[in-house]
């Protein structure tokens, strides 16, 4: 069973906020070294992004042999784009693909902490619309285990949901400090029945969430944009794979696609088999098991979730 535990649900994409969403699919392309050029990425995104109802991501499950998908809705409340109504609207739609197909998907809500009416957003979510966790983007300038999030944080473990949080640097206007995987720390402590998936693991800077992630039973990280090194590096993303799992055990790392953003500049089918060839094709010195890339590729994912 293959299961993707992180894909933006996407309803609707203005343009100019496509040019710059295409910013990192660009500089993912040229670490791959993949030609391509901005006209050419902006049509796939044109096609791909903007997806109300669903149907371009199960296109993209069956094209790909994805069984399960863990879509998910973001909110910036700095961004005044991200009135109350477009957050409650995104909510609603993400959940009612996961309602047409609960089998296949499964959604995640997306509501910015710093809101005064973010708990009530997040209780819409769980009770109303039916979602299963939160997804938060904190280098929009907020610390994941500060004051205002915990008031989210209380809702999200006492429905038994997950948290998928970004941790990773991002161009700016992002701002990395706050998507540090040091930060999850005390979340570990003072929610411990709380499953929190730590989006990217922190890419490059991955040991931090690794030296948490050894201790805390319930912190678990995704590979999403990990494959621009994969394609672009792949002996380096071997060893720092290798390194990752026997730190913390294969059992914390999740598949991840990162789509429909990274799916412009690769197919998920080819992550997929990247990921599935490890055992014969890592680099000498560097071995992965068959039962290490099944875990990864979904077994672990169907534990975590408590997928039949």
């Amino acid at each position: 069973m293959i299961v993707d535990v992180h894909y933006h649900m996407i309803p609707m994409m203005p343009e100019e906020m496509m040019e710059s969403v295409l910013k990192d699919p660009i500089r993912m392309a040229k670490i791959m070294g993949r030609e391509t050029d901005h006209a050419s990425l902006l049509e796939k995104a044109r096609a791909m992004w903007g997806d109300p109802e669903g149907e371009k991501l199960l296109q993209s499950m069956d094209e790909a042999g994805v069984d399960f998908t863990v879509i998910c809705a973001i909110d910036n409340a700095d961004n005044e784009v991200f009135t109350p109504e477009l957050v409650e609207w995104q909510n609603k739609a993400a959940a009612q693909v996961a309602r047409k197909h609960p089998d296949r998907v499964m959604a995640l809500a997306g509501v910015d902490p710093r809101r005064k009416d973010a708990p009530d957003l997040l209780r819409q979510a769980f009770e109303e619309f039916g979602m299963r966790g939160l997804k938060y983007h904190a280098d929009y300038g907020y610390d994941p285990a500060g004051p205002e999030s915990y008031r989210l944080l209380e809702i999200v473990q006492a429905n038994g949901g997950v948290l998928l949080t970004h941790t990773s640097p991002l161009p700016p206007p992002a701002r990395p400090k706050y998507a540090d995987p040091s930060l999850l720390a005390d979340i570990g402590v003072d929610f411990p029945d709380l499953k929190v998936i730590a989006a990217h693991m922190g890419m490059i800077d991955w040991r931090p969430w690794a030296a948490l992630a050894a201790h805390q039973p319930n912190l678990y990280g995704d590979l999403a944009m990990w494959d621009t090194y994969a394609f672009g590096r792949y002996d380096l993303f071997c060893r720092e794979l290798r390194d990752l799992i026997d730190l913390v055990g294969v059992e914390k790392v999740l598949f991840a696609t990162d789509n429909p953003i990274a799916q412009v500049v690769r197919t998920t089918r080819e992550w997929i088999e990247l990921i599935r060839d490890l055992p014969a094709e890592a680099p000498s010195g560097i071995r992965f098991t068959e039962e290490e890339v099944k875990a990864i590729l979904g077994g672990n994912a169907v534990s975590l979730l408590g997928l039949g």
